[in-house]
């Protein structure tokens, strides 16, 4: 009976180590996509294809959030992230990638207007990304400034001279 049991834990210790190698196994399941409702949020022109899976899209007070989850490594994404934001209307305003997070900065005309935050997710190999935007509508247009109204000094009256005797 002993020996059955320990054959029993052998082999429970062999699915459990086969199983390392499936993600599902470790309590990582695939990523799972955001509905269409959400992803229909996304800006026109912004693609998260190349990037991963788009986990959900939020709009909240001018600001878009796009969650994704990406396989791909780091130095990789942070160069997609900047190309779908790109294409999107957006310009790409610098970048820190420390190998364990990296961020990408975006603006809008004049306008900060988003970044990018990817860090390492709770599964290995995986990475979360966070792009947060400014809504493309909430975005002052710049209006022309009008020029300072230049209004002229006052006139000087020049004081009388005395006339006569004195000079």
């Amino acid at each position: 009976m002993a020996e059955r049991a320990l054959r029993a834990v052998v082999a429970a210790v062999g699915v459990v180590l086969l199983g390392c190698s499936d993600p599902a196994a470790d309590g990582c399941p695939p990523p799972q996509a955001a509905p269409a409702t959400q992803t229909a949020l996304m800006p026109a022109g912004l693609s998260f294809a190349e990037v991963g899976t788009v986990t959900g899209v939020e709009k909240t007070q001018g600001h878009l959030t796009v969650r994704a989850v990406t396989s791909k490594p780091i130095d990789e994404v942070t160069v997609l992230i900047q190309d779908a934001v790109t294409a999107a209307g957006y310009r790409p305003a610098g970048m820190d990638n420390e190998g364990f997070e990296a961020e990408v900065f975006f603006t809008s005309g004049n306008y900060a207007a988003g970044q990018a935050l990817v860090r390492r997710a709770a599964c290995e190999g995986q990475w979360d990304v966070e792009l947060v935007l400014i809504d493309p509508k909430a975005v002052p247009t710049p209006t022309a400034t009008p020029a300072p109204r230049l209004t002229p000094a006052p006139t000087e009256t020049p004081a009388p001279r005395p006339t006569g005797a004195g000079r």
